[in-house]
């Protein structure tokens, strides 16, 4: 069941201010560009206007789609309407940094090329801009790229770019950082810490850290504020739900809408052992909602209080030393979809 709190101007939350407040909603007109041809090595100055377009590309992520990348780029994109560039990331929170650059230069479309990490870094970047991010999913779950149908084939969701199909979504603040998809705390969160470490990534080695972290996890008890109003939780997880799932098609929240201005707040309860496998075939199957076992506030912020142990969003680990604060920051992100979201 689904409870919506409601919030009065009052009772509103005390958070720092975001710099945009507003966000712009009209692409403005490409200048002419000169294009250094791949074929004849000579600069050709167009004679029509053509979209600015930065790949942004993590070369360790996940599954190792991602070492072809140039290929399959001049391959698949339609370089009568784009001219392209494509940049790898160094070390953490570079993609953040490139996306900004890439953005100042004028480019106008900025793929992220790697898992849910590598798409939060981008996006990162992005957050109350005009530019359009795309997704080229090669990392272990693509929780949100699942979310939107992108295409898992590199080739095929480059293309999609070419389609120029958008539309806009809701990002969510979580104190100096920001999500796209889902954050939590609990055993997800330890989770991700563990798999962090790990020097192999994918879908197998995530399922052997879940297997090895969850006969030693104690559920624990969380304070938190929903929109104003103060409870006190004992939890396996909570999530903070902006997209429906993890990824690989584990949906922790069915019914969340990444473009309705609310957040989902799943708490997965303590369960007795007999309880895990029909909780396990929930989350497969979009049932988790249903289960005696979960609670779902719909809400718009939320404050975790301290302390706290690990924190995820979109599957990285961070750690808060004070209070944590989450809100939905409504139609602040442009996203190119298969057009069927």
């Amino acid at each position: 069941m689904i409870q919506n709190l409601g919030i009065s101007q009052s009772q509103r939350l005390r958070f720092a201010p975001i710099e945009a407040a507003s966000y712009p909603r009209d692409r403005s007109d490409a200048d002419r560009v000169k294009d250094q041809d791949a074929d004849t090595g000579k600069n050709q100055v167009l004679n029509h206007e053509r979209y600015k377009v930065t790949f942004i590309v993590n070369p360790v992520s996940g599954l190792g789609k991602q070492r072809k990348i140039h290929k399959l780029v001049k391959r698949n994109i339609d370089r009568q309407k784009f001219e392209y560039e494509i940049l790898y990331t160094a070390y953490p929170k570079h993609a953040t940094e490139l996306a900004k650059g890439a953005i100042e230069r004028g480019s106008e479309i900025i793929v992220a090329v790697g898992g849910d990490g590598s798409v939060n870094e981008v996006a990162q970047g992005m957050i109350g801009s005009n530019a359009s991010l795309a997704i080229v999913p090669t990392g272990s779950g693509n929780g949100f790229a699942r979310h939107f149908d992108i295409p898992k084939d590199p080739s095929k969701a480059i293309r999609m770019i070419n389609d120029l199909h958008s539309q806009w979504i809701d990002t969510v603040r979580i104190n100096d950082e920001a999500y796209l998809g889902v954050a939590g705390i609990g055993f997800d969160a330890n989770v991700s810490a563990a798999f962090a470490n790990l020097n192999i990534r994918g879908p197998a080695s995530y399922l052997l850290v879940v297997l090895q972290e969850l006969p030693q996890y104690k559920p624990q008890y969380y304070d938190l504020v929903i929109d104003g109003k103060a409870f006190r939780k004992k939890a396996f997880l909570i999530c903070f739900a902006n997209s429906k799932q993890y990824g690989n098609n584990a949906f922790i929240a069915p019914n969340a809408k990444i473009d309705d201005g609310f957040l989902d707040v799943i708490i997965w309860k303590e369960f007795p052992p007999h309880a895990a496998p029909k909780l396990v075939h929930d989350l497969f199957t979009k049932h988790l909602d249903d289960s005696k076992y979960t609670e779902t506030f719909r809400c718009q912020e939320v404050i975790l209080k301290s302390p706290l142990q690990t924190v995820h969003i979109d599957g990285e680990p961070l750690h808060f030393n004070d209070d944590v604060y989450i809100r939905v920051l409504p139609s602040s992100l442009k996203i190119i979809t298969p057009g069927n979201e």
